[in-house]
């Protein structure tokens, strides 16, 4: 089921997101997202991606990542530069969430799944594609993940987030929407 882009189609799909994976708009890409409370192996099972290959986890605000990870101060910095937005930053876990200890954190700048995380906490956050293919910028490009409920918010970013892990030194990951050579500039100044 397709619903229009809006709040009202947030209430509707919460309780079911606890459970079972639903596909919402982010500031980047299409979000394969549900409750991190719930069996996430499921949302492995519909991308067909690698158990050992950790998901991003989206957070609506500070609160909520301090309750999932450890903040350095080189994290507070890029989070007070950066978020909400397209950044992911690879924290270490203050308890371990299906085995990780380290997590990818993220406060996307969408309202979609922001109201979501304040009704359901924290959310799984990775691309509505199969693992490997186009990213998700269209609802029609999520078609492949079956899913109950997508909430279609029209043709998105693009660009996937920036990631860098922080758990030893400053690692990029993938360079996505923010150019690695800004996230530098911001930790020299």
């Amino acid at each position: 089921m397709i619903l229009p882009c809006g709040l009202k189609s947030v209430e509707k799909i919460a309780e079911y997101a606890k459970i079972r994976p639903v596909i919402i708009p982010t500031d980047t890409l299409y979000g394969l997202c549900m409750s991190i409370h719930g069996d996430i192996s499921k949302v492995y099972k519909l991308k067909r991606r690698d158990l050992s290959k950790p998901i991003p986890i989206g957070v609506a605000n500070l609160k909520m990542m301090k309750s999932l990870v450890f903040l350095s101060e080189t994290a507070k910095i890029l989070i007070n530069r950066f978020m909400p937005g397209p950044l992911t930053l690879v924290l270490k876990a203050k308890k371990k969430i299906f085995g990780w200890d380290k997590i990818a954190v993220r406060i996307p700048n969408h309202p979609i799944p922001l109201a979501l995380m304040e009704r359901i906490g924290p959310i799984t956050l990775t691309s509505a594609n199969i693992s490997g293919e186009k990213n998700p910028v269209t609802i029609e490009d999520t078609m492949k993940i079956e899913v109950k409920y997508r909430i279609d918010c029209g043709k998105l970013e693009g660009k996937p987030s920036t990631v860098v892990d922080l758990t030893e030194g400053i690692n990029l990951i993938r360079e996505g929407a923010i150019p690695y050579s800004q996230i530098l500039k911001v930790l020299e100044e």
